[in-house]
């Protein structure tokens, strides 16, 4: 059990609490007026454990008899579960507003904190690694990782490095094949678009109107005539043999 009790800050120390309250949006300025009672405290403890912290074990109180109070029901409701006590001396400091007292504090809930944030992120891993699957290819090693403010030591996965180059090359082998195949698309899809431009192009000879050819200029007494279909497709060598073979035919007298 940690006791917390009085001593001197250094400058850098105040200087941390004080950032570390602003990011909290608590004011800083009237820190021993607003910290002789625990209510500010309590609240500010409940954001990050609801289910500890009881703000109607708290009452707001005036006298410093009553903030003493509040102080020594705090001590053992909340601050005992995390391994921390005032001393009551201490607790007498803080409830007529001593100065320094609430910073000492305050320094303390912020290590307590930043202590939670280590412990948290090292279960947070170490319930990963149980997730992975072991194997003889993959070993775990304990390497230091920087956590907030501390050193921490943590198991990490490691595998060898043959296997490593063995999926660097599947890898490439892999993006080999799947550019070729892109290649391929592209071309098959510039096919696609010619043979469809074609077909249009021949839709489009389809859907002329049909062509008539008289043989005699007289085709309203029993001349004959030639008719090309509209469902025909006519070169332009044909036509140009019709046309020529017309144009030789005599005419026929009155």
């Amino acid at each position: 059990m940690h006791t917390i009790s009085s001593k001197n800050l250094s400058n850098e120390e105040i200087a941390d609490v004080h950032k570390w309250l602003q990011q909290n949006d608590i004011n800083t300025n009237r820190l021993r007026r607003d910290f002789s009672d625990v209510l500010p405290l309590a609240e500010m403890m409940k954001r990050d454990h609801p289910r500890i912290v009881d703000l109607n074990n708290f009452p707001k109180r005036s006298s410093v008899q009553l903030k003493i109070a509040n102080w020594e029901t705090f001590n053992y409701k909340v601050l005992a579960k995390f391994n921390l006590t005032l001393s009551r001396e201490f607790m007498e400091l803080l409830s007529t507003g001593a100065h320094g007292a609430a910073e000492v504090l305050l320094h303390e809930i912020m290590r307590l904190k930043k202590r939670q944030r280590v412990v948290e992120t090292r279960n947070a891993i170490l319930a990963q690694e149980q997730i992975w699957e072991e194997n003889d290819e993959v070993k775990t090693v304990v390497v230091n990782k920087q956590v907030g403010d501390g050193i921490v030591q943590v198991p990490q996965k490691m595998i060898l490095y043959s296997l490593y180059e063995k999926m660097a090359r599947d890898n490439q082998a892999k993006d080999a094949i799947i550019e070729a195949n892109q290649k391929r698309l592209a071309h098959m899809e510039n096919i696609i678009k010619v043979k469809t431009e074609r077909i249009d192009e021949l839709l489009m000879q389809m859907g002329k109107s049909p062509i008539k050819i008289s043989n005699s200029p007289h085709g309203t007494n029993g001349s004959s005539s030639t008719r090309v279909p509209s469902t025909s497709l006519l070169s332009y060598e044909a036509l140009g043999c019709i046309r020529k073979r017309h144009t030789n035919t005599p005419a026929s007298s009155d």
